[in-house]
């Protein structure tokens, strides 16, 4: 368990906190780039500070702050022209860089507006998403992680906004053992009550399940341990009973791209491939985004996309009941039901929490490196380092650990029978967030006709 003070050093975003101030040293997702598509000017909050992110008509993206300084009028409703931001109420226009630049009402000799400017951050496009850096000066270089810029890939992104603190998600991200129970047993639990639970052999909440009976039936449990890297650590498991000898307990999977980025990856050899995100909007708020690249075969004719779409889901359904029968609902469940910031005073840790325990020492070691006056892991300055750079953690290594297990499995994994209809009457893809996507319909589509040319998930390669 932590004290009091060390569970606010760790979840607290605000400016002027530890934590804030080691967030301040990283590039942050504000938008998708598709919602100013739909509307130019976006109210953001982002690390407790309220903003607005807008694009010029000349196609400039600026993001600065909230208020107008002449009245304190909101700027969510200010007008794009071609150089600027203009507010409603009286016409003063801000650039991208928080200069004034025009106040129609003062007389045209006034030199009033050339002392007046407001707080703007700079932004900048990659990958579908707007990202923000709102720290010191200079600025880092904005890395360009594997799927962001990978080609050849089928991107969707969905994004949820979560009523709960940013660690409770990212503790998720080094707890593998939840997913036993929580998308094993609970989700049978969920389907049984709404009638839907079936005997399928290929659903992950059945596969799960039948696992963890295995292990006990055999006096087994799994074990976990970090595996640090340079970019911050992946979870290594393994049954109890089985040898210490394979790359899941070696090398680890799932890498934890310091401070909240969770890669499923790198080197997958998958179709599905895909990121998630916890972004901090305040201490009690968190924009959770998950990030699809789907790596489908060029033989499939994967269609071109103009721009990279996002879909924005609630956490409750039509009738106001809690959505809980697909795999990242049952994880947000978990995470907004600890509280808005849960009291890590009153948890009782195990063994099977040790990536918990690894990555809020991380945590708490890369605040320690900012107050010192240092630089956090994953602060790049160096442009030979910024492209892909997740895939310098050994790749063939990390790839085999995938590419084995995959094989080993392929039959039961049911994100490669996505396109298929399961013995619940619904497609397997609709067990996942996948089902929100919104070219869902495509996405099958292409899921069948790689099947239909009898490409296997294992084929698939950088």
């Amino acid at each position: 368990m932590l004290t009091h003070e060390d569970n606010q050093l760790l979840t607290q975003v605000g400016k002027g906190t530890p934590g804030g101030e080691l967030m301040r040293r990283y590039w942050h997702p504000v938008a998708a780039t598709s919602q100013l598509d739909d509307d130019p000017v976006q109210a953001v909050r982002i690390l407790g500070e309220d903003l607005v992110l807008f694009r010029d008509r000349s196609g400039t993206l600026g993001l600065i702050a909230q208020r107008c300084p002449h009245r304190n009028m909101n700027l969510r409703f200010g007008m794009p022209e071609e150089n600027g931001l203009r507010c409603p109420y009286h016409g003063w226009m801000f650039d991208a860089t928080g200069v004034c630049i025009d106040t129609p009402l003062e007389p045209p000799e006034s030199t009033f507006k050339d002392k007046i400017t407001t707080q703007a951050y700079p932004v900048q496009e990659l990958g579908g998403l707007v990202w923000a850096y709102l720290g010191p000066d200079p600025a880092p270089l904005l890395p360009r992680w594997d799927l962001l810029v990978k080609e050849g890939g089928f991107r969707q992104i969905v994004g949820h906004q979560l009523p709960c603190n940013w660690l409770q998600v990212m503790e998720n991200r080094g707890d593998l053992g939840h997913a036993i129970y929580l998308h094993g047993q609970f989700f049978q639990y969920t389907l049984e009550k709404q009638g839907k639970l079936t005997d399928d052999p290929k659903a992950r909440y059945n596969s799960a399940a039948a696992n963890q009976e295995s292990r006990l039936a055999r006096g087994a449990y799994q074990r976990y341990e970090p595996r640090y890297n340079q970019f911050g650590m992946t979870k290594a498991n393994l049954d109890s009973d089985k040898s210490e000898d394979t790359p899941t307990w070696r090398v680890g999977t799932n890498p934890i791209l310091f401070p909240y980025h969770l890669a499923f990856g790198p080197g997958r050899r998958t179709i599905r491939q895909t990121y998630q995100l916890g972004v901090p909007i305040d201490d009690t708020h968190t924009w959770h985004i998950q990030y699809f690249c789907y790596m489908f075969p060029p033989e499939v004719g994967v269609p071109e996309q103009d721009s990279i779409p996002y879909a924005e889901v609630p956490l409750k359904d039509e009738h106001g009941e809690y959505i809980l029968n697909n795999v990242l609902a049952q994880d947000m469940m978990a995470w907004y039901e600890q509280g808005e910031i849960t009291d890590r005073t009153q948890e009782h840790l195990g063994v099977s929490d040790a990536c918990v325990i690894a990555y809020r020492q991380m945590l708490r070691d890369q605040i320690k490196v900012v107050r010192d006056g240092g630089e956090p892991i994953n602060v790049f300055r160096d442009p030979a380092t910024i492209e892909r750079p997740e895939l310098a953690l050994d790749p063939p290594e990390i790839d085999r650990v995938t590419q084995e297990n995959v094989a080993a499995k392929q039959a039961t994994v049911y994100r490669s029978n996505f396109h298929q209809m399961s013995k619940g009457g619904w497609l397997y893809l609709d067990d996942d967030i996948d089902r929100y996507c919104p070219d869902r319909d495509t996405v099958v589509e292409l899921y069948r006709r790689a099947d239909e040319m009898g490409v296997a998930d294992v084929r698939r390669s950088f």
